[in-house]
């Protein structure tokens, strides 16, 4: 009985020996990744969050951030990672991931993919949102959406703007890790109208510092409907965040100083044709 027990506590202190081990020979950039991940597995999505880079958090937010980590939680038990891929200068890390069990067929879905970028940022390494990051800034290319404005918009914004809410607009040039500067708005709209709209034209005057003379002036479109994109409507009551991708600011004439003054300048209300939804058509679904 002696004899048995030893040898169960010898092979005991040899696993954990085995585990320690192996525990040990992980990368800063493997252990860094193991936490984050622990963090999204537990939903402490706050402190996952101060694990992003700095760029992460700016290009990507809060919002759209933790809609990626409810997926990547939700699937946590069927992912393990691949062997770490580092850069040259072992700076940069790239940790794909599988599926197993009864989720392995997604891995034949290439959106389904779930990869993780480590980057070290002086003594520690952070974690990168890098594909999310790219998608972002491909989507900020497009210009500013340019609509004809027509005397029926302007006359419509008249009887309808009281009742248009656009508030928190702003403005700012935002920075991005390849040199590129773009220029965008971000506003919060509320349609408190009995109608759906389908398109709300904010005209927008670039002011300076003492508000008195305008700089530029421009119509953004902060609502507009595009099916084929899944832009629908803005329903009777319903509020949205939206962001008015990049667009050029160097038509701003002067010292300006970051003053805005907005006012609905354009709205159509949305016609039956632009109310149908891609998914009310029954078209064949993408392969």
């Amino acid at each position: 009985m002696k004899k048995i027990n030893l040898f169960c506590l010898g092979l005991a202190a040899f696993l954990a020996l085995v585990l320690v081990s192996c525990s040990s020979s992980k990368s800063d950039a493997e252990k860094t990744l193991d936490t984050y991940f622990n963090l999204l597995k537990s939903k402490n999505f706050a402190r996952a969050w101060d694990m992003l880079d700095s760029e992460s958090q700016e290009i990507v937010g809060q919002q759209k951030f933790i809609e990626d980590a409810q997926n990547i939680a939700a699937n946590a038990m069927f992912l393990q990672n691949k062997p770490i891929k580092l850069n040259q200068d072992g700076t940069k890390a790239i940790i794909e991931t599988e599926y197993t069990g009864q989720k392995a067929s997604f891995n034949k879905l290439p959106d389904a993919k779930i990869t993780f970028y480590v980057n070290k940022n002086g003594d520690k390494w952070q974690i990168r949102l890098e594909e999310r990051i790219n998608k972002i800034l491909e989507e900020q290319k497009r210009d500013s959406i340019e609509i004809p404005i027509d005397p029926e918009l302007i006359e419509t914004a008249k009887l309808y703007k009281d009742k248009i809410e656009v508030r928190d607009l702003r403005n700012g040039e935002v920075e991005f890790g390849n040199g590129q500067t773009q220029y965008m708005m971000d506003a919060i709209v509320k349609n408190n109208t009995d109608k759906y709209l389908s398109y709300v034209g904010v005209l927008v005057k670039f002011m300076d510092d003492k508000e008195e003379k305008v700089l530029f002036e421009k119509t953004f479109f902060v609502i507009y409907t595009r099916q084929i994109e899944e832009i629908y409507p803005i329903a009777p009551g319903e509020e949205k965040n939206i962001i008015i991708p990049g667009y050029d600011a160097g038509d701003i004439d002067g010292n300006w100083t970051g003053k805005l003054q907005w006012e609905v300048s354009a709205v159509k209300v949305a016609t039956p044709a632009e109310m149908i939804k891609i998914e009310d058509l029954n078209l064949p679904k993408k392969k």
